[in-house]
């Protein structure tokens, strides 16, 4: 059964090259050119100077796609700093929202980067459908290469940049960049479920139990957030992260965590990840991961970097999400990635051997 969800969650690879030179063809087609954005700010309270300071953020855009609203924040780099070539998609994992990457965005921005984080279907401001679309990893692939197109970042011209966090949503990130490898320069992977080790966490899995503990349970996204990390979330970060779930379309963003729980096998969806990423001809892949994860183990992540020829960093000092316990640190991985020359020796990467220390990029 496993088998059978697997082989429907992924365009498969080994269909190879002409399933590749059609989806080149279609993104020539449908490219469309990304829209002027300015530099956005929050203004936040320094203790320190008693004065509201404005602090690089991102705004909050919407498009229509795939017969979604989708709500997605573009960061933009401050006048006077070079902006890099490239653009970022990041994509959050099921129960939070694109807010995630806010740190870590602003961090980005600050190296030039334009970094576009959608909320995806059912989380946070986007559409919660409850017909038409099913929340199956297939369904995700779909809607976010549709959003990537009406964004205006979906151009073999001009690939873009990936990094994906969490359970799921990014997973089916992964196989659609498997899947129209001509739209991904480069991607990276942050403690994200990668082998048949890493379990759902409880406030995720109480959706698959029986005995009335799963169907109809509220979603606690504190759970989820907070407990696999290592450090404690703010209150005012947390209630982002909540939001959804509290405000009038709460019951609808519920529904929408509980059908993505329950329409995707973890253990089915990582091999599908594994199966869609070990050919070649694919993006190069860049492991960023927190070693102190309350919820997914490392063993499982060095067993696919070996598999997929993917290098990786980690981080001892960082839990479940690092975008959000230390992104000035993460974005240094990164970043430094992003403008490596993608050597091994110079990507320094410790080879599936014990953490004793946090990798460098002081080299």
């Amino acid at each position: 059964m496993a088998a059978c969800m697997a082989s429907k969650m992924a365009v498969a690879p080994s269909r190879g090259a002409l399933a590749r030179k059609v989806s080149v063809k279609a993104a020539r087609r449908t490219a469309i050119r990304v829209r002027a954005f300015a530099p956005a700010y929050d203004e936040v309270f320094d203790g320190n100077t008693g004065q509201m300071e404005k602090v690089l953020s991102q705004s909050v855009e919407s498009v229509s796609a795939g017969g979604l609203e989708w709500s997605y924040r573009v960061g933009v780099p401050e006048e006077g700093t070079e902006a890099k070539p490239t653009k970022v998609l990041m994509v959050h994992g099921a129960g939070l929202n694109s807010f995630t990457y806010n740190k870590l965005s602003r961090e980005l921005q600050k190296m030039g980067y334009t970094t576009f984080a959608p909320d995806m279907p059912g989380h946070g401001a986007t559409s919660k459908p409850t017909s038409g679309f099913d929340y199956s990893a297939a369904s995700y692939q779909s809607a976010l290469e549709a959003f990537m197109t009406a964004a205006g970042i979906a151009d073999v011209e001009d690939p873009v940049d990936m990094v994906v966090s969490g359970f799921i949503t990014s997973q089916a990130a992964l196989l659609l960049a498997a899947a129209n490898p001509g739209l991904f320069r480069r991607v990276i992977v942050m403690n994200t479920p990668l082998g048949p080790g890493h379990k759902l966490p409880d406030p995720l899995a109480v959706y698959t139990r029986p005995f009335g503990m799963g169907k109809g349970a509220q979603a606690d996204v504190y759970k989820l957030a907070y407990f696999g990390n290592e450090f404690a979330i703010p209150e005012e970060t947390m209630a982002k992260y909540e939001a959804p779930y509290a405000g009038g379309d709460g019951e609808a963003a519920r529904a929408a965590l509980e059908a993505t729980v329950t329409k995707n096998d973890l253990k089915a969806l990582t091999s599908a990840v594994s199966k869609a990423w070990s050919v070649r001809g694919l993006p190069k892949v860049r492991i960023v991961w927190g070693v102190n994860d309350k919820y997914l183990g490392d063993k499982d992540m060095y067993k696919w970097a070996e598999d997929v020829r993917a290098t990786f960093d980690c981080i001892r000092s960082v839990g479940h999400m690092p975008q959000e316990d230390f992104p000035q640190e993460a974005a240094k991985f990164v970043g430094a990635y992003l403008e490596s020359e993608l050597k091994v020796s110079a990507l320094g990467s410790v080879r599936l051997g014990k953490v004793t220390k946090d990798d460098d990029y002081q080299r």
